[in-house]
């Protein structure tokens, strides 16, 4: 019983009219039980002291000011905050909205994500919401933020 009252709220969104959203959490583990390294996540200087040297590996790839950041200030409680409610939005996501649309109204089989009043899928997401304001972030604003190139094999 306990369990499915749990999994009745974790589905459980509320939407304030245009865009306040209150997200339920999508974990079981507390944000206290989350452990966050923000001191040197790459230590560049140690490892060319133990004779790994790939300063000029990372720069010619443009990633220096990637590790810039990586270095700079972390949000502690922010990422936690991430971490517990976020979901990611991808094909199979995507797919399963489809399903549940066509649940509710077997006319919609067949039709297009448009036309069943959903928006059409375009790329992988992130979602989650800070201080009720739904975000997302996606490959391009990662590699924007990382003043990098969103193209490439990986």
């Amino acid at each position: 019983m306990a369990e499915s009252s749990y999994n009745q709220l974790t589905a459980l969104q509320i939407d304030f009219g245009t865009g306040y959203v209150i997200k339920p959490k999508t974990m079981t583990l507390s944000k206290e039980e989350l452990k966050v390294q923000v001191e040197s996540p790459v230590d560049f200087v140690a490892l060319r002291r133990h004779g790994v040297d790939i300063v000029n590996y990372m720069m010619m790839q443009e990633l220096d000011r990637y590790f810039g950041m990586l270095n700079g200030p972390s949000y502690k409680e922010l990422v936690k905050d991430l971490w517990v409610r976020e979901e990611v939005y991808d094909k199979e996501a995507a797919k399963y909205e489809e399903f549940e649309k066509i649940s509710g109204d077997p006319s919609l089989k067949g039709k297009t994500r448009v036309e069943m009043g959903l928006q059409e899928f375009t790329r992988t997401e992130i979602r989650f919401a800070v201080i009720g304001i739904r975000v997302t972030i996606t490959e391009d604003i990662v590699a924007r933020a990382a003043r990098c190139s969103s193209f490439g094999k990986f």
